[in-house]
């Protein structure tokens, strides 16, 4: 099954490997996260890793800690 979107909740997190259309990080993701289309990170959002995005949107608050690329196109 092909996952098009994921979903980490303020008290949630997941770690590994993830390739979907969209994601809300308002927890905390610890891996490798491939967003073909729009990352959100919320006010309590974290995202550890290696992240490629084509469009995002970071609230105050949210953080990165890794390696952050744009996709091309």
């Amino acid at each position: 099954t092909d996952v098009k979107t994921i979903e980490v909740a303020a008290a949630g997190s997941f770690k590994g490997t993830a390739t979907v259309e969209s994601a809300v990080i308002a927890g905390t993701f610890d891996g490798s996260l491939t967003v073909a289309g729009h990352l959100e990170i919320a006010a309590t959002g974290v995202v550890k890793g290696n992240v490629t995005y084509k469009t995002i949107m970071v609230a105050n608050g949210g953080r990165v800690e890794g390696t952050i690329v744009r996709a091309e196109g």
